[in-house]
């Protein structure tokens, strides 16, 4: 049977980019955009994210 890892090929870069550009749409938007950054990482993650075969 054969063994499967997950790999994320996200950098620490494209996770501060992100992170910073949210946190000014959170500051402009005084917090209404916050449940969007939410699902917005987890699909940032999901998506960047391979199932390889060890």
């Amino acid at each position: 049977m054969a063994k499967y890892k997950f790999v994320n090929k996200l950098g620490f870069g494209d996770i501060f980019v992100q992170a910073l550009l949210w946190a000014i749409l959170i500051v402009i938007t005084f917090g209404l955009a916050t449940p969007f950054f939410a699902y917005y990482f987890l699909k940032l993650i999901i998506n960047n994210t391979e199932l390889h075969e060890i």
